[in-house]
């Protein structure tokens, strides 16, 4: 069997005239699935994941004269969309997967809801502390809520920053649900948390800048350029919240508006935590830090406002919260929200927040 080689964007490639026959490859892949379904396996990391997987894809009777004009990502992309290796190609799939077009798990409903139009207004919350954990991460909730977060807010200094990825983010009173106007969109929440906080003697600094404008698509890198100029400005600071509004359509077009009634008898938007990881091999050696700051909140909510929180949603991606011990997406209510909805939800996390910050 000849064998050609060719240039593959600075990887050499071998190509061979015929293939291996398919019997034997079956038989081959049907021996390495029953071998690996009865070892324990290693953290393998993504790169050499997605430099395996190309090449297996190449070898497979490609004509001599095939005129390769494709990367490995372009034959993986479609398909397997955890698998990135580069800090740019993640916060393009961030930014892609992050924001108004991405859907939430939805967990039975706990109360009647109420359908008006296509907008079913229910109870998505959860009794306990609980995780959507999409990467598959080891985690305990016990454990979790044993973690020193070593956070000091009373000395009056700013310690919090909070800024908005998805700036114009709206609810229920601007169309589609987008708006850039700030007494309508998530910067109206930020101002409540941040009203909570400055009330607990916190400071914050609130960072109003649009971060999604003029591109959506590059929102997370002009949000880390925010972050990070505060923190220059800033060293004091040790918390950076990233307030959004979520975004729940089911398969019959149906939009969840996710509601919790206080004990005041007030409506207010049901809220998640979203905590990056390292799963994508991306620089985040704290990211179990940070879950852990976002589940003493929970767990407060738990308390004080007991529905107000759905599952903490564990990702893949890392979402800029690198930047400090102490970074989290709060997801507040849906685009079919009220904005004032979202602003009480505001107040009650801020609150929360606090409450867990003088407790350190």
């Amino acid at each position: 069997m000849r064998r050609r080689t060719k240039r593959f964007r600075g990887h050499v490639v071998s190509v061979r005239r015929s293939g291996i026959p398919f019997t034997g490859l079956v038989l081959l892949l049907v021996i390495c699935i029953y071998l690996l379904s009865t070892m324990p396996m290693p953290k393998i990391p993504s790169g050499f994941l997605l430099n395996s997987l190309s090449q297996t894809v190449l070898a497979f009777h490609l004509p001599e004269e095939t005129s390769i004009k494709f990367s490995p990502y372009d034959i993986l992309e479609d398909s397997i969309l955890s698998i990135k290796a580069s800090d740019v190609m993640q916060k393009k799939y961030a930014a892609k997967y992050g924001g108004i077009f991405k859907k939430s798990v939805i967990k039975a409903e706990k109360t009647d809801p109420v359908l008006q139009g296509n907008v079913l207004e229910a109870d998505v919350s959860t009794d306990s502390i609980t995780f959507i954990n999409t990467p598959a991460v080891s985690v305990s909730a016990d454990a979790l809520l044993q973690t020193p977060l070593g956070v000091y807010p009373q000395d009056g200094a700013p310690r919090v920053l909070i800024i908005h990825t998805h700036t114009s983010e709206a609810y229920a009173e601007s169309p589609d649900a987008r708006s850039e106007d700030p007494s309508k969109n998530v910067v109206a929440v930020g101002n409540e948390i941040k009203k909570a906080l400055n009330a607990a003697g916190i400071g914050v600094i609130h960072d109003t800048t649009q971060n999604d404008n003029p591109s959506y698509n590059q929102s997370y890198k002009k949000a880390l350029s925010v972050i990070e100029k505060n923190l220059a400005a800033h060293p004091t600071i040790e918390v950076v919240l990233d307030i959004h509004r979520d975004y729940i359509k089911r398969d019959d077009g149906t939009l969840v508006k996710p509601t919790v009634v206080t004990k005041n008898g007030e409506k207010a938007a049901q809220i998640m935590f979203v905590m990056g990881t390292d799963s994508m091999d991306l620089y985040h050696p704290n990211w179990r830090h940070n879950l852990a700051f976002a589940t003493k909140i929970q767990n407060k909510l738990l308390s004080t406002q007991p529905g107000l929180c759905r599952s903490i949603n564990i990702r893949t991606e890392r979402f800029n919260q690198h930047a400090t011990k102490g970074s989290m997406i709060i997801e507040v209510g849906t685009g079919v929200n009220t904005v004032e909805e979202a602003k009480l939800s505001g107040k009650l996390t801020g609150e929360a927040i606090a409450a867990v910050l003088k407790a350190q």
